[in-house]
């Protein structure tokens, strides 16, 4: 079955390194199709690549799924994210019919008004000791390594992918207090812009709440999550995720949960 949405956004692919979850994106991207993809950053991570490449056929044959896409009259939209910012130089580029922005605003069909970028653009505003949370930043990498092997195995015995560093960020207090204060401050940004609401990645947690009167999306990662945010026909927003062969449109939390 095939599911159809008026918008798509993904982000946090991290071609080019081993954590990259590129065969499920390829069969997700199978199953779903839509007339406007935004890319919202860190799809390809340069910086990573500096200091080790990983760049194999799954991953080119990401790259070239997008380029087919634009080609042949899906609206392909990126916008470059921290760890692929050298693409920002091309804003308001074309590149093999992909759009290079820096920012987007979308429009639902139901009139709302979104935000769309990265994220990273407000990690000034919200930093708290910066040096142990560059620790926290490298240790939550370490992990992400980790994951890696331990799910190869996982795979040759026939079980399903489990997330460790997502298991852990769950259980710190630290790691969910930051996650808050980010989506806090990205609301607060997208509406003293003017703006009904902001869909952004970065953080590798997918989220739709409503915050203060402001929708705060969030599509999640690549990595850990296999996630992905949709509009729906009817300008609905919903979160998806590729588990098990299937997409699965995950039910939005209710309002007691969200306050928790």
């Amino acid at each position: 079955m095939r599911h159809e949405y008026r918008t798509l956004w993904l982000s946090d692919i991290h071609l080019g390194t081993s954590a990259s979850r590129a065969a499920d994106l390829l069969a997700f991207l199978d199953k779903v199709s839509a007339e406007v993809i935004y890319l919202t950053g860190d799809i390809v991570d340069l910086e990573r690549m500096k200091f080790r490449t990983v760049f194999p056929l799954l991953h080119r044959r990401v790259v070239g799924h997008f380029l087919q896409l634009a080609k042949t009259g899906t609206r392909v939209i990126y916008v470059p994210g921290n760890h692929d910012r050298e693409f920002r130089q091309l804003a308001g580029v074309s590149i093999g019919g992909i759009d290079v922005a820096l920012e987007r605003s979308h429009e639902c069909g139901n009139g709302q008004r979104l935000l769309v970028m990265h994220g990273d653009c407000i990690d000034s505003r919200i930093r708290r000791g910066r040096y142990i949370e560059q620790i926290g930043s490298t240790a939550y990498r370490w992990l992400v390594e980790v994951d890696v092997r331990l799910n190869k195995l996982r795979q040759r015995t026939g079980n399903e992918y489990s997330s460790l560093s997502t298991k852990i960020k769950l259980r710190l207090r630290s790691a969910n207090d930051y996650i808050r204060r980010f989506e806090e401050t990205a609301a607060r940004y997208a509406l003293n812009r003017g703006f009904d609401g902001v869909v952004c990645g970065h953080i590798h947690r997918p989220c739709i709440r409503d915050i203060e009167g402001i929708c705060y999306a969030n599509d999640g990662d690549w990595v850990e999550h296999r996630s992905a945010l949709a509009e729906t026909g009817s300008g609905q927003l919903e979160l998806l995720h590729w588990s098990a062969d299937a997409v699965v449109a995950a039910p939005r939390p209710a309002p007691e949960a969200l306050a928790a």
